[in-house]
């Protein structure tokens, strides 16, 4: 009995452990099925390492998912929080959808009481700098100087006895115009864009933006000032918290790049993540990359506009009415053709003019990679080791590119050409203002960085601020921005280099740059009692006193530091005044540093900077300096090769 029991004891226990193991086998694998079902929902959604609390860098989020629905957005947008909805800010041609509409986005103002908000907003900001800003100060006494002193008047509760209330404010775009860009001035000084965040000011701008949604212009002003706020990342959250940074997205993939580079500037500043030490201050413009993106950068190209320029109004493609075309001339038609452009009516004539185009088009593809096309803008004259490039063949990428830049116009050829044509590159453009009287209104705080030294001591902050010099740099430059080029670059030398800036320039590119001043800016003394020149007019005199002794220095500083130096002049006079005077604004003797290479281009002072397309001499040599310096080995040797 007891060996029964026992055989029964042993098959039970058996049995127990196998059920036992069985369980526990198919469970694991239930288990196994159920979490990698989860994984690939979530996968699909959110990749899982954002919940990897060991990165201290946001990662990328993509989610491209065409089973998702607006309402799976909103459930994502929710659970962002500021930093990551910046990240996702920041990539290209993310979905809007992804970022939550402002709060209370269907409540709309009055415009009166917007113009009102705007006023209490300015009042404020007065008491906060203590009328320091006399611009601002006068700004409210000129606008709202009765407004203001009729609710002076009913402060003590007059309206309680029947009486009237205070004046009203009227409706007016143009003052609401002047109100926002009174703001974004006052947030260009120091740090007074504090003042209009800690003032309540981004929840009445909110309004502001809402009301004129589709002006363009007003949206710039808007951008600009959060560009001006970002630089201080304690922000980040009020920012968020209002609805800004899905507006900023919006704004930083508008096709004008007005719009689009401000706020893509803000963006770039709000990343911490991406951007470690380095910041974008006011005047200094990120051209690209204006998204995040993985590849490194390896060299920097910074564009320093000249006397009454601009970022967006220098470096623009020329007009078309100056084009010319290396191709054949499409104005005669084939002798087969022509006799039957003759016998046809007005609109089959169009028909077959567009038809032989096509055909030349088409046979000059089939051929062009047999002949080589001299290149738009042909240098006039060259001195000292000019080689080029003066031709492309015709299967190069610029002439493949020509019909689409005749088309597609760029506004800024640094920000759209570049790129695309040299990869690997951060590519900056610098503002700075300038006028030609004193006779103009200036702000009393601005008005004192005028002289040459003083921009270039400012501009130096900055672009170290923008982390130029921890790379290699080149400088693309036209008229006065090549003489603060050389300023910059002579400062930085004298004080041993502590931003490296000398160190890490491989290269300056001078558009008409007047060395030796400039004849213009003579002007006899009974002249200068009327027009009153500005400083910046006074300091570009021919045979400048200043200005040889900044170029003496200059060409010291290169035998410690050897740059490749590319200089190209104007030969044809500007039109100025409605009266169509020419005036020859740099010649060539003033536009020569006396060393690399020098061109003289059959070009204007305001067109000389502005490339035909991307097979004009102006722009390829641009991209040939460019594609030089980033192969380190050939640009010593030809550096050597330079100053030999």
């Amino acid at each position: 009995m007891q060996v029964l029991h026992y055989s029964m004891y042993t098959k039970s226990v058996y049995l127990l452990r196998s059920a036992g193991t069985c369980i526990v086998l198919v469970g694991g694998c239930w288990f196994c099925y159920q979490l990698r079902q989860t994984s690939q929902i979530l996968s699909s959604v959110v990749p899982t390492k954002v919940l990897d609390l060991e990165h201290t860098q946001a990662e990328y989020i993509y989610v491209d998912d065409p089973r998702l629905q607006d309402w799976d957005y909103w459930q994502i947008a929710q659970m962002l929080d500021a930093r990551t909805a910046v990240a996702l800010a920041r990539m290209p041609n993310v979905d809007l959808r992804f970022f939550l509409r402002p709060p209370f986005w269907r409540m709309q103002h009055a415009p009166y009481e917007i113009i009102e908000n705007l006023r209490l907003l300015l009042s404020e900001l007065d008491k906060v700098c203590a009328n320091c800003h006399p611009c601002l100060s006068q700004f409210l006494e000129k606008n709202f100087g009765n407004t203001q002193r009729g609710r002076l008047l009913f402060d003590h509760d007059l309206t309680a006895g029947g009486l009237p209330g205070p004046p009203n404010l009227k409706w007016d775009h143009v003052l609401l115009e002047s109100c926002v860009q009174t703001l974004h001035h006052h947030s260009s000084l120091g740090e007074h864009s504090k003042d209009i965040a800690n003032a309540g000011g981004l929840k009445v701008l909110m309004e502001v933006q809402k009301y004129c949604e589709n002006d363009v212009n007003i949206s710039i002003m808007l951008a600009k000032i959060f560009s001006n706020l970002s630089l201080y990342n304690e922000y980040l959250r009020d920012i968020y918290s209002l609805g800004w940074i899905g507006i900023l997205a919006r704004w930083a993939q508008h096709t004008d790049i007005r719009l689009s580079a401000p706020a893509g500037r803000a963006l770039a500043n709000l990343d911490a993540d991406e951007n470690v030490n380095q910041k974008y201050p006011r005047r200094i413009y990120l051209l690209h990359p204006l998204h995040r993106t993985r590849s490194s950068t390896k060299l920097d190209v910074v564009f320093i506009h000249g006397l009454l320029g601009g970022v967006f109004v220098t470096w623009r493609q020329r007009d078309s009415d100056s084009l010319t075309s290396g191709q054949p001339e499409s104005s005669s038609l084939p002798s087969g053709l022509e006799s039957m452009v003759s016998m046809s009516g007005e609109q089959p004539q169009e028909f077959l003019r567009d038809l032989a185009h096509d055909l030349e088009i088409s046979e000059w593809k089939r051929v062009g990679h047999d002949f080589e096309v001299i290149l738009d803008d042909f240098p006039k004259n060259t001195k000292r080791q000019a080689h080029g490039p003066f031709t492309c063949k015709g299967d190069d990428v610029c002439m493949a590119q020509e019909e689409q830049d005749r088309i597609h116009r760029t506004q800024c050829w640094p920000c759209d050409w570049l790129p695309s044509d040299v990869p690997s590159l951060r590519v900056l453009g610098v503002n700075y203002n300038t006028n030609l009287s004193m006779w103009l209104p200036l702000c009393p705080i601005e008005g004192i960085k005028a002289t040459l030294n003083e921009r270039s001591n400012e501009l130096t902050t900055k672009l170290a601020t923008a982390g130029v010099g921890r790379r290699p740099v080149i400088w693309v430059c036209h008229s006065m921005g090549g003489l603060l080029v050389k300023k910059i670059l002579v400062q930085e030398w004298k004080n041993n280099d502590r931003n490296h800036i000398c160190k890490n320039t491989r290269g300056i590119i001078f558009y008409s740059t007047p060395h030796r001043g400039s004849h213009v800016a003579a002007l006899k003394q009974t002249t200068q009692m009327f027009v009153w020149p500005s400083v910046e007019v006074q300091e570009l005199r021919e045979g400048s006193k200043q200005l040889l002794e900044l170029h003496n220095d200059f060409l010291k500083m290169l035998d410690e530091y050897p740059i490749d130096i590319i200089s190209f002049s104007e030969t044809k006079s500007t039109l100025v005044t409605p009266l169509k005077f020419p005036l020859q604004f740099v010649n060539p003797t003033s536009s020569d540093p006396g060393v690399g290479e020098f061109y003289e281009i059959p070009q204007d002072h305001l067109s000389i900077c502005k490339p035909a397309n991307r097979r004009s001499f102006l722009y390829q040599k641009v991209v040939n300096v460019i594609k030089r310096h980033l192969q380190p080995s050939k640009t010593i040797n030809n550096i050597e090769n330079l100053y030999t």
